[in-house]
């Protein structure tokens, strides 16, 4: 699945620090006459030198080299004064000095990833020539100084993957600013309304802080604005129309806030637009035919909000798009056939909304198409003619639809997921170029059962459910569910296929009848109550923050009521008919201080009094416990295998009973989906799935044997049972957020 933006906030940092590196390549271009180091500068620079003893070049620095151009890090004006000190990648430990200021000359200081102490000193305020400073990745913290306000040359400021937190008001004033880097901090408040007067601003990423309130309508008036990047923040309130007057804006993100409202049909973009974010919101409404004005629209990304209504047809006019994301939300009729005139599309992402019909033959025209994802609708018809002419498709996601007809072949050989799950193809064949390099689902079609591929059979709907869809319309009592159940049209997992009445459980030898046992349940965020225990809080749009980016937080959740996983008839069953369950959510971790991680979280089922008060662990709450831990520490004392693992800890023990390392970076901020399934027979499994996409993998990261039965001790009085999560930032300012969540037991 396509990240949110087109690179991360980091790679676009050391990108424009890259670019400020070359600025020393400027300052002393190769084969430059040597500059006299000025006697008074020569004295400052080792009084430097003592204060970073960290830095192996300072060797260089002193009294006894005056050359300038030989110097690691530094570099001189005409008349041997020190014009610029340009740093990075190093362990100096120490703070910005207050001798700083006596480098009156100076007009860039580049400290990046240098592990910089402390917090920012008011000496570097005397600095009135100062044009650059960048002072990124480093553990910095403490609040804006007021003294910013008298750097009244500064162009350029990167203070991006620090600790710094408070308010942003100080910056309001520097009228010269062209750059300004602050993603990755504990930034906090409303977004000034002085902001606007930043008129030469060209750059403002301010993502992955917790800025509130509103968007202020001033921002309108920053006419040189080209990049503004807000995501991962807690805004609020509605997009501000005055966005229409930034006619330089080429990149506007704002995902992953609350923001709310409609998107206008009036003008709310400029004509400029080259990219839209707007995931993640609660925005409402319809998607307005005035968004096909914005021409140069390579990129639409609107999905996970709560958007209704049809897809313009008009979007169709959008000739250089390659990206339309719209996953997520309630829209609904048909794909519009003008979709086909989009010739240009990469990827086109219509997954979970409430779409209708077949899919357009127009589509056929995308021959450069490589991700078509439009599972878990309402689509029907068959499909396999529009896709013969996408050669270049990497991924194909059809689940959970009403596809029938011939299974489509895979067509080309760039494909590495082929997902035609949960519909109702009834013949054909499949053919990969190469078996292991594709992930691929045909299950739960009306296939041949000895159809095979890659030389493996996949579970097919019974016959019934082939030939009568339950043999009834969606929603009403079904007799082939033995009266007991309803038949869903539409369900990802269970496609034509029985959901059973209370206390009723769907039959193992036939998915087409519910018979008397134990009963299963289901619970998912938005519709469930949810208890928090230390820092974890419940935003507005139903997300859980479990910890807020301080360090040394300690955050759970858990959902309630408690589940019933085992059914025990009498005392004398020690564990009765234990139930399996699946957990399914979408969770991120943010960075901790340059880059480290905190403690990480962990899905945790336990026992219902540790919803009372019961200590946090990351491995799980209690004796009674399981738990999945996401960690982004490595502990030799807990035999942990990386900084970068998943493992599956019992009885709240720190030390994991199986681990796996991720195959993914769980703690860079971005958005992960896990799902945990627990199968009770032969003794009990528990296999772990982790992606980037929303669509389950075929193969778990990670599979452990555990019986829930001998960790959990159920007795008939005590069979219920939380589930939950749990995080910790440890000495890292790490945040810990779960979006969305569903726990379903009785599988």
């Amino acid at each position: 699945m396509p990240t949110h933006r087109q690179e991360t906030q980091r790679g676009r940092l050391e990108l424009h620090l890259l670019l400020l590196g070359g600025l020393a390549c400027l300052l002393a271009p190769w084969g430059a006459a040597a500059v006299r180091l000025h006697p008074r500068d020569a004295t400052s620079l080792a009084l430097l030198a003592s204060e970073w003893s960290g830095f192996n070049g300072s060797d260089t620095w002193g009294l006894r080299h005056v050359d300038c151009t030989a110097m690691e890090g530094v570099f001189c004006d005409k008349d041997g004064f020190v014009s610029a000190i340009m740093l990075k990648l190093l362990n100096l430990g120490a703070p910005i000095p207050a001798m700083i200021s006596r480098f009156q000359r100076l007009d860039t200081l580049m400290l990046t990833f240098c592990e910089i102490t402390g917090t920012i000193p008011d000496a570097l305020f005397d600095l009135r020539r100062l044009n650059t400073l960048a002072i990124a990745g480093n553990p910095i913290s403490g609040t804006l100084p007021d003294g910013f306000s008298r750097l009244t040359n500064l162009e350029y400021l990167y203070l991006a993957s620090n600790q710094l937190s408070g308010p942003i008001t100080p910056l309001a004033n520097l009228l010269q600013l062209k750059e300004l880097y602050l993603p990755q901090n504990s930034f906090s408040g409303s977004l000034p309304n002085e902001l606007g007067n930043l008129t030469a601003v060209t750059r403002l990423l301010l993502s992955y802080n917790l800025f509130s309130g509103n968007l202020p309508y001033s921002i309108g008036n920053m006419a040189s604005l080209k990049e503004f990047l807000l995501t991962y923040n807690v805004l609020t309130g509605t997009i501000p129309d005055s966005l229409s007057r930034l006619h330089s804006l080429e990149l506007l993100d704002l995902s992953s806030n609350q923001l709310t409202g409609s998107i206008l049909e009036s003008p709310m973009f400029p004509s400029s637009l080259k990219y839209l974010g707007l995931n993640r919101n609660l925005l409402h409404g319809s998607i307005p035919t005035s968004l096909a004005s914005l021409q140069q629209l390579d990129r639409i990304s609107l999905m996970a909000n709560q958007l209704s209504g049809s897809i313009p047809s008009a979007l169709g006019d959008l000739r250089r798009m390659r990206f339309l994301l719209l996953s997520g939300n309630a829209l609904s009729g048909s794909i519009p056939t003008a979709i086909g005139k989009l010739t240009n599309l990469v990827a086109l992402y219509l997954q979970e909304n409430q779409l209708y019909g077949t899919i357009p033959s127009t589509l056929s025209n995308l021959s450069r198409l490589e991700r078509l994802v439009v599972g878990i609708n309402q689509l029907c018809g068959s499909i396999e003619p529009i896709l013969r002419a996408m050669r270049n498709l990497t991924v194909l996601s059809l689940s959970g639809n009403l596809f029938s007809g011939r299974l489509p072949n895979a067509p080309g050989p760039s494909l590495t997921q082929y997902r035609v799950d949960g519909n109702f193809f009834s013949h054909g064949d499949v053919k990969f170029t190469n078996c292991s390099a594709v992930l691929w689902d045909t299950s739960k079609n009306c296939l041949a059962a000895s159809l095979s591929v890659c030389g493996r059979t996949s579970t097919q709907r019974p016959t019934a459910v082939c030939t009568a869809f339950c043999g009834v319309v969606a929603g009403s009592a079904s007799p082939a569910c033995g009266g007991h159940g309803y038949c869903a049209l539409n369900a990802f997992t269970a496609m034509g296929e029985c959901t059973c009445d209370p206390n009723y459980m769907l039959n193992s030898s036939n998915s087409n009848a519910c018979m008397p046992g134990a009963v299963g349940a289901s619970l998912e965020s938005g519709s469930a109550y949810v208890s928090l225990l230390g820092s974890a809080s419940v935003l507005s749009n139903g997300s859980i923050l479990l910890t807020g980016g301080a360090p040394n937080q300690q955050g759970a959740a858990f959902a309630s009521p408690a589940m019933r996983l085992f059914h025990i008839p009498d005392k004398r069953s020690p564990c009765g008919t234990e139930l399996g369950f699946l957990a399914a959510f979408s969770f991120a971790m943010s960075p901790g201080g340059q880059g480290r991680g905190g403690e990480g979280l962990a899905f945790v089922v336990a026992e219902a009094a540790s919803e009372k008060g019961a200590s946090v662990r990351l491995g799980g709450v209690g004796r009674r416990s399981v738990g999945v831990e996401f960690d982004s520490v490595l502990s030799v004392k807990h035999s942990d295998p990386n900084d970068n693992h998943v493992g599956v800890n019992v009885g709240g023990s720190p030390v994991s009973l199986a681990s796996a390392t991720a195959p993914l970076i769980l703690n860079d901020a971005q958005t992960k989906h896990a799902w945990i399934h627990y199968d009770p027979t032969s003794g009990g499994t528990l296999r772990v799935f982790l992606s980037s996409d929303p669509m389950q993998p075929l193969t778990p990261t990670l599979t452990a044997g555990v019986s829930l039965c001998s960790v959990l001790k159920p007795t008939a009085s005590d069979s219920l049972f939380l589930f939950g999560f749990v995080a910790l930032s440890g000495s890292q300012p790490q945040r810990h957020a779960i979006f969305s969540w569903s726990f379903t037991t009785g599988l």
